[in-house]
């Protein structure tokens, strides 16, 4: 008999506990993950026959199912149990050992289980579902821990004393994986409050740190800076003709003609729905015109729509003056009739 399918609920497989794995920790309810298995099963298989030994799989994965507990069959005789906070309070020795006794009222055998377990480590620690690989990794470690120490037991991490160099290796990766992904997370968190979605570009957050820094730098060294400010004339004409869809697409190809036309040392923001700035650092009036000409002609060429541009290049004493000085310029444009190139005072 394929042992996968020994009689009895047929329970998710590994796959399935991965995934479950990933949700629990994802929707905040992740509260321990229990692999285990029977101490002992092939010899059982060898001395009482396979059918006994699917009876005992059928036996364990009925008291699970009746339990209500979220049970996986990821082996052949090795189990996972994934437990969410909110229900009841999972007592793991009287599992194993209430486990232990309900096989022996069966089937007559003495039979014992081995286990690890990884508990939540705590909200001040953080989890995050890329996590889920380790959490599986060190609870098997603890299993295969277990049986070295002797079988018939369920070591959990954090709660066990660590009084073993194995286990003393177990617990330590899994609080350096913890925080390597937990920095990388912050790291993650930290770009994507400085870059717009749509786009990949610099946010509002993003242009506003960066240009403080440029312009700080711009007066120590009294070198001039240079903001060149686009606003859409088209994206509200795109919207309501053709839809969102549409004017989103419209503001992707303006994007990425603006990172094929300026240079890989300036930097490119999009400062909001349909307006976009480029940060020229250490520049001239005369090249920051030529920039925004250019921009200027290939968003003509390359879309299907045109930009009011205003340019502000100088020593700013703040970033609220260029900011300011480059939108008059580029509203000057628009009151002119849209499609051009303002040149700040």
């Amino acid at each position: 008999m394929d042992p996968q399918r020994a009689p009895g609920p047929l329970l998710p497989g590994a796959k399935e506990l991965h995934e479950g794995l990933k949700k629990a920790i994802f929707e905040d309810r992740f509260e321990a993950l229990l692999l285990f298995d029977i101490d002992g099963f092939h010899q059982i298989n060898m001395t009482r026959g396979t059918e006994t030994g699917d009876q005992i799989l059928a036996l364990i994965g009925a008291s699970i199912s009746e339990r209500g507990w979220r049970g996986y069959r990821i082996g052949g005789d090795e189990f996972g149990l994934i437990l969410r906070g909110g229900g009841e309070a999972f007592d793991g020795e009287g599992f194993r050992v209430g486990t232990g006794l309900l096989i022996r009222e069966k089937t007559g055998l003495q039979v014992t289980l081995s286990g690890g377990g990884v508990r939540n480590p705590g909200k001040d620690l953080g989890l995050d579902p890329r996590m889920e690989e380790v959490l599986f990794s060190v609870a098997r470690q603890l299993l295969i821990q277990s049986k070295k120490q002797g079988r018939n037991q369920i070591l959990w991490l954090p709660d066990e004393p660590v009084d073993s160099a194995d286990l003393m290796k177990i617990v330590a990766t899994f609080y350096r994986e913890l925080a390597r992904i937990n920095a990388a997370l912050a790291r993650q968190m930290e770009v994507e409050s400085r870059t717009d979605f749509l786009t990949g570009l610099y946010n509002r957050r993003g242009f506003d740190d960066i240009f403080r820094r440029l312009a700080e730098a711009s007066r120590r060294k009294d070198n001039p800076i240079a903001l060149i400010y686009l606003d859409s004339d088209t994206l509200k004409q795109i919207n309501d003709t053709k839809g969102h869809d549409a004017g989103d697409r419209f503001i992707i190809d303006m994007s990425r003609v603006l990172g094929d036309v300026v240079r890989g040392s300036d930097f490119i923001a999009r400062w909001g729905a349909d307006e976009f700035a480029v940060i020229v650092d250490n520049t001239t009036r005369q090249k920051a015109l030529a920039l925004a000409k250019r921009i200027h002609r290939a968003i003509a060429d390359r879309t299907e729509g045109t930009v009011s541009i205003g340019v502000y290049c100088g020593v700013p004493q703040s970033t609220e003056e260029a900011v300011k000085k480059a939108d008059e310029a580029m509203y000057k444009v628009k009151r002119s009739g849209k499609d051009g190139i303002g040149l700040a005072e």
